[in-house]
C-alpha cells in the first residue's frame, strides 16, 4: 500500500449504507492514509463505519446531513474543517432516482412503476435532480475555498450510464429526471475542471453501470428472474458490476498517480456504453 492520502482529510457524502458504493469508498480513502468526514441521512450505519475506521486505524468524522439544504451543507463543511483541520478530497456519491428523502431511505425500496420526464410530478422532478445534481453543487460551493487555499485538491462527482444515454424509459430502477441530472453533473464536472484546474485541483466524474451496491440488489431482487436475464444479456461482459470496482477507481482519482487527468468521465459499466 502506498498511503498516497496520508495526512489528507476527504468528505465523502453518501457513505453510510453498508454495501453502498460512497461507503466503499470512504473505506478505500482510510486505507490510502486520510481521516474522512462521511455525511449521510442514513446515521444508522455510523456505529458500523466507526468501527472499520477504528480497526484501520484512521479518523472518521460521522454527520447527519441533509445535503439538499446548502445551509447544512455550509455547516457540514465548516465542521469538518474545524474538526480534521484541514480538507483535500471531496467526493459526492450521494444521489439516486430512489430511496433519496429522509423518510424512505431506511426502507430503500424501488418504485412501483417508472418515473418519466416527460409527465413525472414536480415533486419527483425537484427531489431527483435536487439529490444528484443540486447537492453536488452546494458541497463543491462549500469545499472547493478550502481546497484552492492548499492549491491542491480533488473532487469525484458520481454520475451514471443513465448520464451518458438516458435511461430507458420502461426501467423501474431508473428514472427521467434522474437520467438528465447525472448528464447535468458531468457538465458540472467539466466546468468546474476547467476552473480549478490552475488552482491544482483536478474534477471527475465515473458513471457506473449496473452495480450490485445495495440499491442494486434491491433493484434486481425487485424484478422477474427473466427481466434479470434480460438485463444482464443486455451487458457486453455477462454480468452486473460489483461496488469495489467503482469503488478503486474512485480512490485511484483521489491520489497522485492520476494527478494529470481532469475533466474527465470513466465509464465503469461492462461496455454498456463505449464513447
Amino acid at each position: 500500500m502506498k498511503m498516497e492520502l496520508a495526512g489528507k482529510v476527504a468528505l465523502v457524502t453518501g457513505g453510510a449504507k453498508p454495501r453502498a458504493m460512497g461507503q466503499l469508498v470512504a473505506l478505500g480513502l482510510a486505507r490510502e492514509g486520510a481521516d474522512v468526514v462521511v455525511a449521510d441521512l442514513y446515521a444508522a450505519g455510523f456505529p458500523a463505519l466507526e468501527e472499520a475506521f477504528g480497526q484501520i486505524g484512521r479518523r472518521v468524522l460521522c454527520l447527519t446531513v441533509d445535503v439538499l439544504d446548502p445551509g447544512a451543507v455550509e455547516a457540514m463543511v465548516a465542521q469538518a474543517v474545524a474538526t480534521m483541520g484541514r480538507l483535500d478530497v471531496v467526493v459526492n456519491a450521494a444521489g439516486g432516482s430512489w430511496a433519496i428523502s429522509p423518510e424512505d431511505i431506511v426502507e430503500g425500496r424501488p418504485p412501483s412503476a417508472p418515473v418519466p420526464a416527460f409527465g413525472c410530478s414536480d415533486t419527483d422532478w425537484r427531489r431527483i435532480l435536487g439529490v444528484n445534481l443540486d447537492a453536488p453543487f452546494y458541497v463543491c460551493r462549500a469545499a472547493i475555498p478550502h481546497l484552492m487555499a492548499r492549491r491542491w485538491g480533488r473532487i469525484v462527482n458520481f454520475s451514471s450510464l443513465a448520464g451518458r444515454r438516458g435511461g430507458a424509459p420502461e426501467s423501474a430502477i431508473s428514472s427521467g429526471p434522474y437520467a438528465v441530472a447525472k448528464a447535468g453533473l458531468i457538465g458540472l464536472t467539466k466546468q468546474l475542471a476547467l476552473e480549478l484546474a490552475p488552482y491544482g485541483i483536478t474534477v471527475n466524474a465515473v458513471a457506473p453501470g449496473i452495480i450490485e451496491s445495495w440499491r442494486g440488489e434491491r433493484a434486481l431482487a425487485s424484478i422477474s428472474p427473466e427481466a434479470r436475464q434480460r438485463m444482464t444479456g443486455g451487458i457486453p461482459m455477462g454480468r452486473v458490476g460489483a461496488p469495489e470496482e467503482v469503488a478503486e477507481w474512485v480512490v485511484a482519482l483521489c491520489g497522485d498517480e492520476l494527478g494529470y487527468v481532469t475533466g474527465a468521465v470513466i465509464d465503469i459499466n461492462g461496455g454498456m456504453y463505449c464513447p
